[in-house]
């Protein structure tokens, strides 16, 4: 049980980081199958299955929030003064992911050209969020709230559920680029709860329709979609390199 809690801190404290992948950091340490699998099927399976699935994610759940409720200000405190060896950090926690993934997957023409395609949809995903996309900024924390703007926030929570949960791209990334980032922030630190409703409906709905789709390809085609994922990783890791310099 502890060993999940600490787990779904070190969720957590990705997820909070723009450019860090909390589904990156659930292969590292080998949740990522099982949590997909979880979600994904959590109504579908048997009562006993139900049980033992709830366990797993409420253990991963209660660290994902212990993770963001005590780190969120720790997190903003170290990429604010210490970029350089924050990003570094998390650079040698994500490389030994690659060997770890592929362990018992065998190398084929196939499989390159599904690290190919990974490498492929990642860059197309970075060029259009970098070039049409608007960052907001620290100072831009909106204080009134209305249920229009409250159905932004609950899109907000399906698009960055998604990503959080695909590795290598992170859903703390896209609500920078969505422009709700360090309004989130501001919700949680002060706990505005009705914005936060909306926006956690969205990403319930999200993670479990996500979550779904990827535990298909797991179980159908393994060797493709690991091997894709890795793609992924591979070139968030080199814009995370490409920071420091």
């Amino acid at each position: 049980m502890l060993k999940n809690i600490l787990k779904g801190i070190g969720i957590g404290v990705a997820n909070v980081i723009p450019g860090v992948s909390g589904g990156t950091l659930a292969v590292v340490l080998g949740v990522y199958d099982k949590l997909t699998e979880a979600i994904g099927n959590f109504f579908i399976v048997s009562f006993n299955k139900k049980i033992e699935y709830g366990k797993f994610l409420l253990q991963i759940a209660l660290g994902a929030v212990i993770g963001i409720l005590l780190f969120a200000k720790i997190i903003e405190f170290s990429y604010s003064n210490y970029p350089t060896i924050t990003t570094i950090i998390f650079i040698l926690l994500i490389l030994p992911s690659i060997p770890f993934i592929l362990k018992n997957q065998s190398f084929s023409k196939k499989n390159l050209y599904s690290l190919i395609g990974g490498v492929f949809f990642t860059l197309c995903f970075m060029f259009v969020t970098y070039k049409f996309g608007v960052e907001s900024t620290p100072g831009e924390i909106t204080r009134s709230f209305s249920y229009l703007y409250g159905s932004k926030l609950f899109f907000c929570g399906v698009i960055a559920a998604g990503a959080m949960i695909i590795p290598g791209i992170s859903g703390s990334l896209l609500l920078l680029i969505l422009g709700e980032y360090y309004n989130i922030l501001g919700f949680i630190s002060n706990f505005h709860i009705l914005p936060l409703i909306f926006f956690s409906l969205g990403t319930g709905l999200g993670l479990i329709g996500f979550s779904k789709v990827i535990n298909i390809l797991l179980k159908k085609f393994p060797s493709y979609t690991l091997y894709f994922i890795v793609g992924i990783i591979l070139v968030s890791l080199g814009d995370m390199i490409s920071r420091l310099f």
